[in-house]
């Protein structure tokens, strides 16, 4: 509600709602013929839109109240917590589509203005020409995307990874699929991770792959991640 909200703003002094002018730009597109043309016109107004939404959009002082009060509440010192700021949108999960990966997420990011900035900067990533390609096939009407946040605490872990209730080679219930990494983050972008398969009736474990990224990710205590040598000890 609150990305929809800032929709209804002006795209430029005096001009037409982001929201109408967007809906006039994705019918006008459509009729070019498909090629360099069409190419070029829509990267030109998916680059407007994401300036627009990371410079000029306003999400006004009552947001901005009610944020930092809800931050307060859920991880205590604004200024020195650190948070992850992700996505997700309301197109995420279409019949033959995910958009798992596509959005950007900022990580570890400390100092509510920081805070602030970061989300400007993920409402407007799923307008990148490489989000676009991957849903337009799926979508009829693409103005109505829209954008949501999610603020995750930044925890210090030693190892993170991604778990799957399934075996997912087979699809087989009653097992663990687990790929995990050092540091924080792990098993994501492109990270060779180590892969293991746990059955969870008796517990057993089996290796399926050793993990080999010669980094880990630690955070920074002013913010933001850094990469160090990992230790490749068994996770």
């Amino acid at each position: 509600g609150v990305f929809r909200a800032l929709l209804n703003q002006p795209v430029t002094a005096g001009g037409p709602s982001v929201f109408d002018w967007m809906r006039a730009e994705y019918a006008r597109l459509r009729t070019l013929p498909d090629g360099e043309r069409r190419k070029a016109e829509t990267s030109a107004f998916l680059d407007k839109l994401r300036q627009w939404i990371i410079t000029s959009a306003e999400p006004g002082e009552t947001f901005r109240t009610e944020l930092r009060t809800a931050m307060r509440a859920a991880f205590g010192d604004t200024g020195r917590i650190g948070v992850f700021v992700r996505s997700d949108t309301n197109v995420e999960d279409l019949p033959g589509f995910t958009g798992a990966g596509l959005n950007l997420t900022v990580p570890h990011v400390v100092g509510f203005e920081n805070v602030m900035a970061a989300i400007q900067r993920v409402w407007a990533s799923p307008f990148s020409e490489r989000a676009f390609r991957w849903r337009q096939a799926y979508m009829e009407t693409p103005e109505h995307v829209y954008v949501s946040i999610l603020l995750m605490q930044s925890v210090p872990v030693e190892k993170s990874g991604v778990a799957v209730t399934a075996d997912i080679h087979s699809g087989q219930p009653g097992w663990l699929t687990v790929a995990v990494n050092e540091g924080v983050g792990g098993a994501v972008s492109g990270q060779t991770s180590e892969e293991l398969k746990i059955n969870m009736q008796s517990g057993n474990i089996r290796l399926l792959a050793h993990a080999t990224d010669p980094y880990k990710r630690v955070l920074l205590n002013e913010g933001g991640v850094s990469k160090v040598p990992a230790s490749g000890a068994p996770a």
